[in-house]
């Protein structure tokens, strides 16, 4: 199957109410003409912003890998076919085909195979283990 590739344009056209960046045909109503307004976001701490953009084994491994990081403390996990856009920056992923969320009981029937939202009902210390042993 050939996939064809659609481009939407740069996403250059600024809402006059919030300052927020969208598509020249996208019609979506960001802040609802300026009668919602949210707080800006806080800098990242220091030491996840040079994880993100520093060069170095550690810093590669922890973007190699930050969807499993992700996937360690969240109540689902999430499957699909994914395509890595060639060369460096910002991380993203692209999704091809169907997408797939898995959610477990809340209580594992086997404690050694605790995953997603289990690990939330353990005591603090026995999910950390739990999440390093992983």
């Amino acid at each position: 199957m050939e996939h064809q590739i659609h481009y939407t344009g740069a996403m250059d056209v600024r809402c006059q109410f919030c300052g927020a960046l969208r598509f020249q045909r996208e019609q979506l109503n960001c802040c609802r003409n300026g009668k919602v307004s949210l707080p800006l976001l806080q800098e990242y701490p220091e030491n996840f912003r040079l994880l993100f953009d520093a060069d170095g084994a550690e810093c590669s491994n922890f973007r190699q890998n930050i969807r499993n990081y992700n996937f360690a403390f969240a109540f689902a996990s999430f499957g699909a076919n994914i395509t890595h856009p060639p060369g460096r920056g910002l991380y993203c992923f692209r999704l091809q085909g169907q997408t797939y969320h898995y959610a477990s009981n809340l209580h594992a029937d086997d404690p050694e195979e605790r995953r997603y939202g289990q690990l939330y009902i353990l005591e603090t210390n026995e999910a950390i283990q739990t999440r390093v042993n992983d």
